[in-house]
């Protein structure tokens, strides 16, 4: 008999990267010498428009070189100065609650450092309550999570994806896994059709437990 399982992503889902991201690309200008807005505009003008941090330099007409923000932008959104800036969502009791009712919780993220993102989840004190942690690379290519949710099922009877994004709806879709969808993303999306929909992750987790 498969173990009852809860897959969680973690960036936005479990923990706010609002902040990390807005002081990663303020930092930036303020090296090339531009100013930007506050942190509370940042907000309101990317969850009113639905636009990427590039997307929103390019719609203030921020004249950057591209591949030099870029690269800056990769190499340091996971170090760990930058991870610092990250606030806990969840409530670690609820996870603690879902462990003693015999829930086995995964982890399954989208970060390029692993050793970093470990290392930022011990500082939290969450990384005790997860069985499995797993760090899948970006590609813009493929959907990085489909694969190992796809290795999950075989091991475990997952009674829900939880997650903030597109992509994550649509590889518990493709698998036909219950999704639940959390609205702490910077992004303003729409409820998907075939989901759960919470507020935050806490919702949901009090709901189960």
């Amino acid at each position: 008999m498969k173990a009852n399982a809860i897959v969680l992503d973690l960036d936005d889902t479990l923990l706010s990267t609002h902040y990390r991201q807005y002081a990663c690309l303020r930092d930036y200008l303020v090296i090339e010498g531009m100013p930007f807005m506050l942190f509370e505009d940042y907000l309101k003008v990317r969850r009113l428009n639905n636009l990427s941090n590039t997307d929103l330099l390019k719609a203030l007409q921020v004249d950057l070189d591209w591949k030099r923000f870029t690269s800056y932008y990769l190499n340091n959104i996971e170090s760990e100065r930058y991870l610092d800036l990250d606030e806990l969502i969840v409530d670690k009791v609820h996870l603690s609650l879902a462990v003693q009712k015999k829930l086995t919780l995964i982890l399954l993220s989208l970060r390029g450092n692993a050793t970093n993102s470990l290392r930022q989840m011990g500082k939290l004190g969450i990384d005790v309550y997860f069985k499995d942690i797993y760090f899948e690379p970006h590609n813009n290519a493929l959907n990085p999570k489909l694969g190992r949710l796809n290795q999950l099922i075989k091991g475990y009877d997952i009674i829900a994806f939880c997650g903030d994004s597109v992509s994550d709806y649509e590889a518990a879709r493709h698998l036909n896994i219950n999704f639940v969808q959390v609205k702490t993303s910077l992004y303003a999306l729409p409820d998907f059709e075939q989901a759960e929909h919470y507020d935050n992750i806490n919702e949901y987790l009090s709901k189960i437990i």
